[in-house]
């Protein structure tokens, strides 16, 4: 099988995987197996699902790594999220179920145990709201780093027991209420498609002291700085301004590591899959371009051990997705290196002349290997722009890659 973004959808291509219906994890819009109408392209972006998963002969493969149980339970937690806000707007002043919410994450996170360290990233694909699908996956985000951080967050949590310091349950339960605050905002100003002015920008900036208020005293202090400091900078740049409660006068901001380390993981994490997701203002960008954002316009605003760690579990290439190499033919990426995270596994599917390869197995390339070949083009877009300077080094720089 393969992700098809859906504008490249083509008559008669098969569902691998179900499309689920965004308000309802058990149900789905299609099921596997069935063909998918072009004429429901429309009404899959206004429900903010821009890619599927078909199939393909000889990638059958895939759907191991396609983690379902994981799947299922990002849409579950999705929906139970959905759920408690909608019984809390629905009823004026109902409280929020926040033992709900810890027994969501808690779910998640032990798939997640069970599926240690997996290369196959899975962004939440179908969903209603932003701001519910945008928490539910930098939960699931936030724990898969943490699981690769475990040393560190003993050392840096060295009060703790060890057991408890790489517990990620709690910082889970943070990114999944990390912009609580937003739902106390004008939505007119938080989803204006324009820029927003600096009074507006302020006003937006207000969402964790907001959030924190909403979560203090109900959730673990753990979790409840996730939501106060996910906004914090590394090098002291970011919000909430600090202030001294008894004069009023403003306090030099956290920085580095007085800044708890759940909170540096959000920092990261947050500005990722923002970047990486569709909002009503922006399209959403490839992995491999948000990454060279992240590394060039982000400098000093994460933790450094928390950032190299990242980068070497978030694949710039997605498993399942069609490429086009160097030399013209076309591919389906079908694992990942950490070692060489832009030089992944492919599997040719066309010829550089464009004709169609029967066995695509019979033609797999590490491209660790054949290294004077890369990927140059994603979804159409090119991508040689966002590779950094390193990879140069050992891969002959084509002339049209800006410098």
């Amino acid at each position: 099988m393969i992700r098809v973004h859906v504008d490249h959808l083509t008559p008669g291509m098969v569902l691998a995987r179900p499309i689920p219906v965004p308000s309802h994890p058990g149900r789905f819009l299609l099921q596997r197996g069935q063909r998918v109408p072009l004429n429901l392209v429309p009404r899959l972006k206004r429900w903010g699902i821009y890619e599927v998963w078909v199939q393909y002969p000889q990638l059958e493969f895939l759907e191991e790594v396609f983690d379902a149980e994981l799947d299922e339970q990002q849409r579950e937690l999705y929906h139970r999220v959905r759920c408690n806000f909608q019984r809390s707007m629905e009823h004026t002043g109902a409280a929020l179920d926040w033992q709900e919410f810890e027994r969501a994450v808690s779910s998640l996170n032990e798939a997640l145990q069970r599926n240690r360290f997996s290369a196959m990233l899975q962004k939440l694909q179908a969903y209603d709201s932003y701001l519910m699908a945008h928490s539910t996956n930098v939960c699931y985000l936030s724990m898969l780093l943490g699981m690769h951080l475990e040393e560190y967050l003993i050392q840096q949590r060295r009060l703790k027991d060890p057991r408890e310091a790489r517990d990620l349950r709690q910082l889970g339960l943070g990114m999944l209420l990390h912009d609580l605050g937003k739902v106390r905002l004008d939505p007119r100003i938080l989803n204006k498609p324009g820029r927003l002015t600096p009074e507006e920008m302020d006003y937006v900036r207000r969402h964790p002291e907001l959030g924190y208020e909403m979560v203090r005293g109900h959730i673990s202090p753990a979790a409840a700085v996730v939501v106060l400091h996910h906004h914090q900078r590394w090098d002291g740049r970011g919000y909430p301004r600090r202030v001294d409660s008894a004069t009023g006068e403003p306090m030099p901001p956290l920085r580095q590591r007085q800044i708890p380390v759940f909170a540096r993981i959000a920092t990261v994490v947050d500005v990722f899959d923002a970047a990486t997701t569709h909002r009503c203002y922006s399209a959403a960008k490839p992995p491999i371009r948000v990454l060279h954002e992240m590394q060039t316009w982000c400098q000093g605003m994460f933790d450094p051990v928390i950032e190299k760690v990242f980068y070497r579990i978030i694949p710039p290439f997605p498993i399942g997705k069609v490429v086009e190499l160097s030399n013209g033919a076309q591919a389906v990426v079908v694992d990942f290196n950490a070692e060489e995270p832009y030089r992944p596994k492919v599997q040719l599917i066309r010829t550089e002349k464009g004709q169609p390869i029967s066995s695509p197995a019979l033609n797999e390339m590490d491209l660790a290997i054949y290294q004077d070949v890369f990927i140059r083009r994603v979804d159409g877009q090119e991508v040689t722009p966002y590779y950094p300077e390193a990879f140069w080094e050992t891969t002959p720089r084509p002339e049209y890659v800006l410098s």
